[in-house]
């Protein structure tokens, strides 16, 4: 099997996960609906050359992102400080205000908004999610949303910055949508933003609920470097931000150099190899833990992280009644597989748990005294560190 970036044959076997979620950021209505959700295997491969790790057993034709679909994090009061010094930065940095930019993968158009707020004259996103949706994000004048897949010939168009975020690790050809943008920019000095998980933080902390069928590339800083150098972007720097959690790649045009291989990408071989052994170890740690509980557990968090770890439980789901999210928009909803409802925080109250799992310590500050602020006193325990 080819490696997706650097074309060597040489793919390793990291780590596999069976019955897992098509779409795990698509929520159903009921519970039969949740239960019949698609499901499909996770087949980790490294290439040892230059660092990549993808899922062998993806099926592109299984992907339809269509209304519906949503994974903001913007609900929570960490992530929109994170959202807003990144917005406010990228500006100043490049000099946007008064700039048009486009931004690949917008979702509901919150950065968007926040690059507006910030001085840029124009901002336009596409998202096929938000296909007939309305947005308060899209409200201002100077903000556009197209609910559409994005294509290399809306490019046709003037832009002065392009952003990607939390796109490129579920495009299966990344290489042809680097060189589509390369080929728009031209001869230009146009900066570009990308963000996406950050798989060194992934392997180092033994997250295997970062490992989700959504998310076809898991890429690495010596990974996105190859890629961008290869394509033709100088990176102004390739850093780890929101708890190291994300990749931050800020890139300006520059001759291609179609052979690079970053160093560093034998030390991402050597962590993945590692953590194949210690993922499997941490799943049935988790599973001996659930399966002799009594009482009622939640999961704090409806996103990837908490819906994968529900499902990898399989019969040690027992304990769960119910997952737990501050975005109102999945309230009421039911998570993929393993059918748990999605409930609002006031909605512990009636449930009154006696175990609160966190799936990201991001966020265990918040959590903790909200729940202690509504007279609630459960034990806690986080997913991922």
């Amino acid at each position: 099997m080819n490696c997706p970036l650097c074309a060597a044959d040489k793919a390793q076997d990291i780590f596999r996960l069976d019955h897992v979620p098509v779409i795990c950021n698509q929520l159903w209505p009921d519970a039969a609906a949740a239960r019949a959700a698609p499901a499909g295997t996770v087949d980790l491969k490294l290439c040892p050359d230059c660092g990549f790790i993808w899922n062998g057993a993806f099926d592109p034709a299984r992907m339809v992102y269509a209304p519906g679909y949503e994974n903001a994090l913007h609900f929570s009061p960490k992530f929109q400080a994170f959202a807003e010094e990144l917005a406010a930065g990228l500006v100043a940095r490049h000099g946007l205000q008064g700039k048009h930019v486009v931004e690949i993968g917008c979702g509901d158009g919150y950065m968007l908004d926040l690059m507006a707020k910030n001085g840029v004259a124009t901002a336009t996103g596409f998202d096929p999610s938000m296909e007939g949706q309305e947005t308060p994000s899209a409200t201002r004048d100077n903000v556009e949303i197209v609910g559409e897949y994005f294509r290399s010939d809306q490019l046709d168009r003037h832009f002065d910055a392009i952003l990607c975020r939390h796109v490129l690790e579920h495009v299966d050809a990344p290489v042809p949508l680097l060189s589509d943008i390369r080929c728009a920019i031209g001869d230009r000095d146009v900066p570009v933003y990308f963000e996406v998980p950050n798989a060194g933080w992934m392997l180092d902390a033994v997250s295997m609920w970062d490992v989700i069928y959504e998310h076809v590339g898991y890429w690495s800083a010596p990974a996105i470097t190859t890629l961008f150098r290869r394509i033709g972007f100088e990176p102004i720097s390739v850093s780890a931000g929101y708890g190291d959690q994300f990749l931050m790649v800020e890139a300006r045009p520059a001759a291609p150099e179609p052979y690079y291989l970053d160093a560093e990408a034998r030390d991402i071989a050597r962590a993945a190899r590692t953590f194949g052994r210690a993922a499997t170890a941490e799943l049935d740690r988790w599973r001996d833990r659930l399966s002799s509980l009594d009482g009622n557990v939640v999961i704090w968090g409806a996103g990837s992280k908490g819906i994968t770890f529900a499902n990898a439980l399989g019969d040690a789901s027992r304990p769960l009644a119910a997952l737990v999210d501050l975005n109102t928009r999945k309230h009421g909803l039911v998570a993929p597989g393993v059918a748990l409802p999605v409930i609002a925080p006031e909605a512990l109250r009636g449930i009154s748990p006696d175990l609160v799992l966190i799936s990201n310590a991001l966020y265990e500050t918040e959590i903790t005294e909200q729940l202690r602020n509504m007279g609630l006193n459960p034990d806690f325990a986080v997913i991922v560190g």
